[in-house]
């Protein structure tokens, strides 16, 4: 029962909003407001009010008149509106209030002047009544300068009410369409992470199989916990720290396996920052990988990779013993952490580096920052 009558009243609910947003309503209500004006226009017209009657034939075929002539002019402004909005696509948003201020008075004013031609010529012909004639000669305040104050109220309100929807759903339009094209370039970046070491674990793990089946048992281990997590954080955009270093560690023991321990890793990040710290998906695996591609080591003179945490970055250092050709390296890999950050939170990361060591400091994103994207 009280599904049906939900169910009832949201088919209301949908009925009033299509009456609401109906054609005639729209031309009913302003035909109202303008019947209003036309109302408050002649409590200032003193030959209506000598009449001694506000609803007089001649007062009725003003209201009627005005009425008419106002839904053109309504029209008008809205097409007036709808047109300049196309012909300033790309225009600032405050040359484009200027414009259409100022093309919409140029057009209050000379559609009351119109009005007040109209008003004061059918008065002449059908009612035999100069005053009108004469106060549109003039210039008076009771007949230009009251049509045109009247008319400016409608018109600008209009207008602007037009534009401001229109320029709300062009901000909305913008900024999906921005928010589509960052998720697309940080997904291309993401597609950029390594593959190589892969096959090269493939290779390690066929003689590991013959030579050591309890350390190829862990070697798959540690490669399925690897590829797992390619997979399973590819659509993330941001992955807690601990989360990235558990995924270090495992790429560190394929490593160290092909390497014999010519690697040493030490971890000085804070216990909270892995909790509560984030970073972009294999950040840290790609910077490791980076000073591995670019230095020689042994395990007489390993690579010492250090990551630490200091007022919201976090430091990546290794020892500089640079190889003279870096092993197959395409350059990408620093832009693309670089890239990702601006995306993700429009920071950057830095780079340091002396004869001796090679830092990058990457900063800690936290989640009320991941609002950027």
């Amino acid at each position: 029962m009280k599904k049906k009558d939900t169910q009832n009243g949201s088919g209301e609910f949908a009925g009033s909003e299509k009456f609401f947003t109906s054609t005639a309503f729209r031309y009913g209500s302003r035909a109202l407001i303008l019947y209003l004006f036309s109302n408050i226009f002649k409590s200032f017209d003193l030959t209506f009010i000598g009449e001694m009657s506000m609803f007089s034939f001649r007062s009725n075929m003003f209201s009627l008149a005005y009425v008419l002539y106002g839904l053109i002019v309504w029209d008008g402004a809205s097409f007036l509106a709808k047109t300049l909005e196309r012909k300033m696509h790309g225009f600032s948003a405050g040359k484009r209030i200027l414009l259409l201020s100022t093309t919409l008075l140029a057009y209050g004013a000379l559609i009351s002047l119109g009005f007040g031609f109209v008003y004061a010529g059918v008065d002449l012909l059908l009612f035999n009544r100069a005053e009108a004639w004469h106060s549109f000669k003039e210039l008076s305040y009771n007949m230009n300068v009251g049509i045109f104050m009247f008319y400016l109220i409608i018109i600008t309100f209009n207008g602007f009410i037009f534009y401001y929807k229109s320029w709300k759903e062009y901000q909305i339009k913008a900024e999906r369409l921005m928010r589509e094209n960052i998720q697309a370039k940080y997904d291309a970046l993401k597609n950029q992470i390594d593959p190589h070491f892969f096959f090269n674990s493939l290779s390690v793990l066929t003689n590991l199989v013959y030579k050591d089946p309890d350390l190829a048992a862990d070697y798959i281990t540690q490669l399925a916990n690897t590829f797992r997590y390619i997979l399973d954080k590819k659509l993330d955009n941001l992955v807690p720290i601990a989360t990235e270093l558990n995924f270090l560690q495992s790429y560190l023991f394929l490593i160290g396996i092909r390497r014999q321990g010519s690697i040493i890793f030490m971890d000085q990040i804070d216990e909270q920052v892995k909790l509560n710290g984030q970073v972009p998906p294999a950040t840290l695996q790609m910077l490791v990988e980076n000073a591995i591609k670019h230095n020689r080591f042994s395990a007489s003179e390993p690579l010492e990779v250090t990551i630490r945490s200091e007022q919201g970055f976090l430091f990546v250092s290794n020892t500089i013993r640079k190889k003279i050709t870096p092993e197959y390296s395409h350059g990408i890999g620093l832009e693309n952490i670089q890239k990702r950050y601006e995306l993700v939170c429009g920071r950057s990361i830095e780079i340091d580096a002396s004869s001796e060591k090679f830092v990058v400091k990457i900063p800690i994103i936290f989640s009320h920052e991941s609002d950027h994207f």
